[in-house]
């Protein structure tokens, strides 16, 4: 059961957290960047880090080099379509 639920958490939430960009906003905060805030950045800094890791949301198996490689091409091919589109010709 609690492998299940990790991999909900992990194929729901991963997506959600990336698409509001939780870790960019936590990274302009003014609390990230006070002395009182070391314990929410160190908190910020990890989410970051587990963030990035490279498995399939799906299955929960590591990604292969390729796999990342063609996601990442995937990520920037979209991001230039996008921006392509927003430029008068």
């Amino acid at each position: 059961m609690s492998s299940t639920l990790f991999f909900l958490c992990v194929r729901y939430l991963r997506p959600l957290v990336a698409d509001v960009a939780v870790v960019a906003k936590c990274h302009l905060s003014a609390l990230y960047r006070h002395e009182k805030g070391k314990l929410f950045a160190q908190l910020v800094d990890l989410l970051q880090f587990y963030e990035g890791f490279e498995i399939n949301d799906h299955t929960g198996i590591q990604l292969t080099d390729h796999e990342v490689l063609e996601s990442h091409y995937s990520r920037l091919q979209s991001f230039q379509l996008l921006a392509f589109k927003k430029i008068d010709k």
